[in-house]
């Protein structure tokens, strides 16, 4: 219990951090998006990036995703969430891995698949993408869906709590990422 406290708080702190550091770098339709979603107008916020999503955003299909996965400003819909993840998480976007991989280790919208879901969020934690790092750590301390290993769990959670590297920007639009909704 403790520790679902734990990753979610380290969780929204990076992502409220981000957000705040990116919101300056929207493109035109991007930010007008933000705009809509800050002022909770989360249907006007999707139809902006539905645009952008078709046109290969993957911040938009990212945030889309969330969209969906929470039913703000479209009908909730796991399905189409975790379609809009994988669109995104091909492309390369970490946060739209780890919501992939969550999306396998949960059954969200895909059928389950532990392996695959361990994958994803190792492919987002590679890219440096804190909650996955933070993720695969307490997963190697615990030893859930690994084996336990205090050094791997270690050396996962000094990269979480900033290790030795700059900071990251997750999109290389510098488009804003959302919190995946919780589903």
């Amino acid at each position: 219990m403790l520790k679902k406290a734990f990753r979610r708080s380290v969780f929204w702190l990076i992502v409220l951090g981000l957000i705040l550091y990116a919101i300056k770098q929207f493109p035109d339709q991007g930010r007008e998006a933000m705009k809509a979603y800050q002022k909770g107008d989360y249907k006007s916020a999707a139809a902006f990036w539905k645009k952008l999503a078709r046109k290969g955003d993957m911040s938009a299909q990212y945030n889309l995703g969330t969209l969906y996965a929470s039913g703000q400003g479209v009908s909730k819909n796991l399905t189409e969430a975790y379609t809009l993840f994988q669109q995104a998480a091909e492309s390369g976007l970490p946060a739209a891995q780890y919501a992939v991989g969550k999306a396998y280790e949960t059954g969200l919208g895909v059928a389950p698949s532990g392996p695959v879901g361990l994958m994803w969020i190792r492919e987002s934690a590679n890219q440096n993408y804190q909650p996955a790092q933070a993720d695969l750590g307490l997963k190697y301390l615990t030893g859930e869906g690994v084996k336990k290993d205090p050094q791997k769990a270690r050396f996962w959670l000094t990269q979480a709590a900033g290790g030795d590297r700059p900071p990251q920007v997750l999109s290389q639009s510098g488009t804003v990422i959302l919190p995946c909704g919780k589903g």
